[in-house]
């Protein structure tokens, strides 16, 4: 089993984020799956026998305020694995995707120190997993060939609201991403639209602030 997860993040608005910022984005967090999974699909292919996980995040679900370099570096992951597994899977090679949210790791640790006020008040409608848990629902997936990995309820319900025309591993798996989605956009058209009002209140706050300053 092969498992991808190197990966950096780099949080700001999209105009103060540095050009270079986004190249290495790409490079780490897309690039640094493209190459380990090259190396190994040769061999698992002639074993007929494998499986290979890209670790996504769900803002690579959802594109959120603050993640404009971010974002797309995952979002960029679930193309490379929806056209991979259409090539591997004859030779019984099973690739996953994993949408872990918000981890207590080292690194998202470091990213909190730089996140704007929407983006910190965005994470804070959901709560923080550990690192371990993360890791037993993805190896569990993994093992048991499922292209979606995902962790809790809002990650199952992200899911399927994003399942588009993703690989299903059985006709279960299918019949509820077609039962769930109706009720599922309703619930997610209350989250974006409490994200927005996040975004317009730190937009008028600061505005105020400024306005303030400026007679003072």
């Amino acid at each position: 089993m092969l498992v991808n997860c190197a990966g950096t993040s780099v949080t700001g608005k999209f105009e103060d984020i540095e050009v270079n910022s986004f190249e290495r984005l790409m490079a780490v967090n897309y690039l640094g799956s493209v190459y380990p999974s090259r190396a190994v699909i040769a061999t698992m292919k002639e074993r007929r026998m494998g499986r290979i996980v890209f670790v996504s995040s769900q803002a690579g679900q959802l594109g959120l305020f603050g993640y404009t370099a971010y974002s797309p570096t995952k979002f960029a992951l679930r193309g490379l694995a929806e056209a991979l597994q259409m090539e591997v899977k004859p030779y019984n090679v099973y690739v996953t995707v994993a949408y872990p949210p918000d981890t207590d790791t080292p690194g998202f640790a470091e990213e909190s120190k730089t996140k704007p006020l929407e983006t910190k008040l965005i994470s804070e409608t959901s709560s923080v997993c550990q690192a371990e848990q993360v890791a037993r629902v993805i190896v569990k997936d993994a093992i048991q060939g499922n292209f979606n990995s995902s962790v809790g309820s809002d990650g199952y319900m992200l899911s399927i609201l994003t399942s588009g025309m993703s690989p299903v591993t059985s006709i279960t798996e299918g019949l509820q991403q077609v039962v769930c989605m109706g009720i599922f956009r309703i619930i997610g058209l209350f989250y974006l639209g409490s994200f927005d009002s996040i975004v317009r209140r730190c937009m008028m706050q600061r505005e105020k602030s400024e306005s303030a300053d400026k007679t003072e």
